[in-house]
């Protein structure tokens, strides 16, 4: 993409751990963000785990992205029910494997939109927004098999 065609937006999380268990804070936003582990997995269940975050970020995303181009192409949308799933090969993370690129394995996506349009706007729908989502294209650079599903 050439640099004028850049629009460049800057992220910012910062966390505070308190050690074990794994509950992390998200702080300095007006908003509350608590991270966790299930207790089975050591930790105190106070929260989503980061990768729930990941797959709930992923769905945030598409459902934004729709929006966005229902908008561009004059669609009329009520609601999109999204479903998905994310594999990850925790082998990295575990310490079995010396790191964890090629860790996510396969993306499942469906989603069912409903309002007034045909399959075939769906269809446009669904490819530009799974071309544009920055998280799913993060996904697919990494390796990730992408199996995604629009549908009325």
């Amino acid at each position: 993409m050439a640099k004028e065609n850049q629009h460049v937006e800057t992220f910012k999380a910062k966390a505070q751990g308190s050690g074990w268990p794994t509950k992390v804070d998200i702080v300095d936003t007006e908003w509350s963000l608590q991270l966790d582990e299930p207790t089975e997995e050591g930790g105190s269940n106070t929260g989503a785990n980061p990768m729930q975050y990941f797959a709930a970020s992923l769905a945030g995303c598409q459902n934004e992205q729709a929006q966005v181009v229902a908008e561009e192409l004059s669609l009329n949308i009520t609601t999109i029910d999204i479903d998905l799933e994310i594999d990850l090969d925790l082998a990295g993370f575990m310490g079995m494997a010396d790191h964890s690129n090629g860790s996510y394995k396969k993306v499942r996506m469906t989603a069912v939109v409903h309002g007034d349009l045909s399959e075939a706007q769906v269809q446009e729908l669904g490819n530009k927004v799974d071309s544009r989502c920055p998280i799913l294209a993060l996904l697919r650079s990494s390796g990730c098999e992408i199996n995604s599903r629009w549908s009325l």
